[in-house]
């Protein structure tokens, strides 16, 4: 009888929380936007400022609700950090959509394997839903390893600090 060699897979807890990681961090720009829209909201109440804030669910929404309001808001290079900021803000966002709607799982480059050295192969990764369009045609390039969803929890970290200093009014690189 053939001996059979099983084929283990690498976990894929470590890759589902840094996932969590990322969500939590860019939790963190969207209360700083919070408050700079109250900011810009003065003298309406703050609470009432960000519960309307709150009210527009989706990111994309509130960053469009908030360059609206900063443009008639701000002049001059105060204007100019903040459109950088808000550009900044909306490539997380993309980032961030792929962590709340794709899914872990073991991939490879030559998706579907076909054999069991390719499965052998297997890594985790963050990869479109499996019956989206992102997955059925796949490309190498798309899915989103363990480097590169640390790069953008750290990213968003600093992003944070940076939207907390624009707010009160410290030196920073909008950039």
């Amino acid at each position: 009888m053939p001996k059979i060699n099983p084929v283990s897979l690498p976990p894929l807890e470590p890759m589902k929380a840094e996932v969590g990681n990322g969500i939590a961090a860019f939790s963190q720009i969207e209360s700083f936007l919070a408050l700079l829209y109250a900011q810009f909201m003065h003298p309406a109440p703050r609470a009432l400022s960000l519960l309307s804030f709150d009210a527009a669910r989706h990111i994309e929404i509130k960053c469009r609700v908030l360059k609206v309001v900063g443009q008639q808001c701000l002049s001059g290079h105060h204007l100019s950090d903040f459109e950088k900021l808000m550009q900044r803000v909306k490539r997380k966002t993309e980032m961030r959509n792929k962590l709340a709607h794709w899914h872990v799982a073991h991939w490879h480059k030559n998706q579907p394997v076909s054999s069991v050295e390719e499965i052998r192969q297997m890594e985790p990764r963050l990869i479109p839903p499996y019956f989206s369009s992102g997955n059925l045609d796949f490309s190498p390039d798309q899915p989103i390893g363990m480097s590169e969803l640390k790069d953008f929890s750290s990213g968003c970290r600093k992003l944070a600090t940076d939207l907390s200093a624009f707010l009160t009014g410290r030196a920073f690189n909008a950039d």
